[in-house]
C-alpha cells in the first residue's frame, strides 16, 4: 500500500500539470498556436461532420413537426465579446454571448414562415397540413397537441449526442434501443434517425448532390434513370443501392426498403425547395453556413476560453489559482467514487478491466446528470431515478458488466448520489459565480 505522502504529492504532480497546460501564460499562449495548426482540420471537420447533422435535423423538423430552432445543437451560435477591466481584474478572459439562431434568422422560429420561406408554392400545402401541433410559449394550449418531453428531447437532440459518443453500426443502434426502450421511442423512429443521418454521410462521400456535395471529397456519381445510386448499409446491417436526385429526397423523401412507412414524403422529381436568384442551393445551406463560420471564427478564441475565470496572478502561481483547485476537488470526487467502487466489486469480477468499467458507471451515473455546457443530455437528466437506473444498468450489462453487480452498486449509492450530484455541480459553477459577482463590484 502507497504511503499517502507518495499519494500527496501525485496529486500535487497532476494540479501542477493541469495548471502549466491549460491556466499558465505560457499554455494560453502555446495552446494558441496548437488551435491555428489545427485550423485547416477544424474546418474540415465542419463541413464533413457538423453540415450533415444540420441537414438531417432540418429535414426531421418538417417530417416531426418540430421547429428548427427546438434542435440541438442547430438552434444556437456563440458569439466572442471582450470583457470589461473589472471582469479582466477577475479572470474573466473571454465572453461568449450565446445567440439564438432565430433572432438572426426569424422564420426558424415559425414553422409556417419557414415552410413559406423555404419550400415552393406548389408544395407548400402538403406540410402545412400537418400543422396541428403545439409549441411552447407560441400556440395556444386548446387547440394544439404537444409532444411528451423525453420522447421530444431524444428526436431534437440526444439522438445524435448518442452518435459522438459511439461509432455507426450496432454501437450507435445498441444505445438508441437501450434508450428508447426506457422512454417508449418505438423502434421505427430509431431505424428513421439512423437512416436519415448515415445516408446524408454516404450520399457525401458517393455522390454530387447540389447542396451537401463537398468539393475534393464527393465523387461523380454513378446514374440510373436519371437517379444517383448511393451504396448505403442500413441500421440492421443490410447492404443496398439508394436512389435519389436532389438533397431534400435525402432529407424527407419516403424510400423503399429504407424509410419505414409514416416516416417519409413521396417525392417529386425535381426539388420542393426554392432556389432564389436562380441559384441552385435552397436557402437553408446559408443558416448552416453562419453556424459554420461561427464556430471557425471562435475557434481561434478556445486557449482563451480554457483558462477563463482565473485571474492574472493566479496564472503564475499554481497555489493561488482557483480554477486549480476546483479541478483538484473534482478530481478528489472522482477518486473518492473510484475508490468506494473498488471495494465493494466481487472477486470474481475483480479484475482491472472490470474494476475500471465498474468505476467509469458509477462516473457516468454521476456525470451525465451534471453536463453543464453539453447539449444532449436533457433525456438522462428528466429521467426519473428508475428510470435512469433501469437504463444505467441496461447500458452497461450490454457491454460486459454484471447486471446484479450494477444493481447492488446503485444500491448502496443511493445514500449519497444525490448529494454527489449536487456537490460536483456545485463544484463546477463555484468559481464562474464568484468571479462574475465580483466583477459587478465597481472599482473605486
Amino acid at each position: 500500500m502507497r504511503h499517502p505522502l507518495v499519494n500527496a504529492y501525485d496529486n500535487f504532480l497532476k494540479k501542477l500539470k493541469y495548471h502549466e497546460k491549460t491556466l499558465s501564460e505560457d499554455a494560453i499562449y502555446i495552446n494558441w498556436l496548437h488551435t491555428l495548426n489545427g485550423a485547416p482540420i477544424f474546418s474540415r471537420s465542419l463541413w464533413l461532420e457538423l453540415y450533415p447533422f444540420d441537414l438531417s435535423q432540418l429535414g426531421l423538423g418538417l417530417l416531426y413537426d418540430l421547429l428548427p430552432i427546438d434542435f440541438d445543437p442547430f438552434s444556437f451560435i456563440f458569439e466572442f465579446e471582450i470583457p470589461t477591466p473589472e471582469e479582466f481584474m477577475q479572470g474573466i478572459l473571454i465572453k461568449f454571448k450565446r445567440i439564438e439562431l432565430d433572432e438572426l434568422f426569424s422564420e426558424l422560429g415559425n414553422i409556417e414562415e419557414y415552410i413559406h420561406k423555404m419550400i415552393k408554392e406548389e408544395h407548400e400545402e402538403v406540410l402545412l397540413t400537418k400543422l396541428d401541433k403545439g409549441y411552447y410559449d407560441r400556440t395556444n394550449y386548446t387547440e394544439s397537441y404537444y409532444d411528451p418531453f423525453l420522447p421530444r428531447e431524444y428526436v431534437k437532440s440526444t439522438a445524435y449526442r448518442l452518435r459522438l459518443e459511439r461509432k455507426p453500426g450496432i454501437s450507435w443502434t445498441s444505445a438508441m434501443d437501450t434508450t428508447g426502450k426506457v422512454i417508449d421511442i418505438v423502434e421505427a423512429t430509431n431505424d428513421h434517425l439512423y437512416n436519415r443521418l448515415m445516408l446524408h454521410y454516404a450520399a457525401m462521400d458517393n455522390a454530387f448532390i447540389l447542396g451537401l456535395a463537398v468539393l475534393g471529397r464527393s465523387r461523380l456519381t454513378d446514374m440510373s434513370d436519371g437517379y444517383a445510386l448511393i451504396p448505403y448499409i442500413d441500421s440492421k446491417g443490410r447492404s443496398m443501392n439508394v436512389k435519389v436526385r436532389t438533397l431534400d429526397h435525402i432529407q424527407l423523401g419516403f424510400i423503399l426498403g429504407l424509410i419505414p412507412l409514416g416516416y417519409g414524403l413521396l417525392m417529386p422529381h425535381e426539388s420542393i425547395y426554392r432556389q432564389p436568384e436562380g441559384k441552385k442551393n435552397p436557402p437553408i445551406l446559408d443558416i448552416s453556413r453562419v453556424r459554420i463560420d461561427s464556430m471557425k471564427r471562435n475557434l481561434l478564441y478556445t486557449s482563451l476560453a480554457y483558462a477563463n475565470y482565473n485571474r492574472p496572478e493566479e496564472s503564475i502561481d499554481v497555489h493561488k489559482s482557483d480554477r486549480t483547485t476546483q479541478y483538484d476537488n473534482l478530481q478528489s470526487l472522482r477518486r473518492h467514487i473510484e475508490a468506494w467502487v473498488s471495494g465493494r466489486i466481487p472477486a470474481e469480477e475483480a479484475n482491472a478491466v472490470k474494476i475500471r468499467q465498474y468505476q467509469n458507471a458509477m462516473l457516468q451515473a454521476i456525470g451525465y446528470r451534471t453536463k453543464r455546457h453539453e447539449w444532449g443530455f436533457n433525456v438522462f437528466k428528466g429521467m426519473t431515478d428508475d428510470e435512469f437506473r433501469r437504463w444505467w444498468v441496461d447500458n452497461w450489462s450490454k457491454q460486459g458488466l454484471n447486471a446484479d453487480v450494477l444493481n447492488r452498486l446503485y444500491d448502496d449509492a443511493r445514500i449519497w448520489l444525490s448529494s454527489a450530484i449536487k456537490h460536483r455541480k456545485s463544484i463546477g459553477e463555484t468559481v464562474k459565480r464568484i468571479r462574475r459577482r465580483m466583477s459587478l463590484v465597481t472599482l473605486t
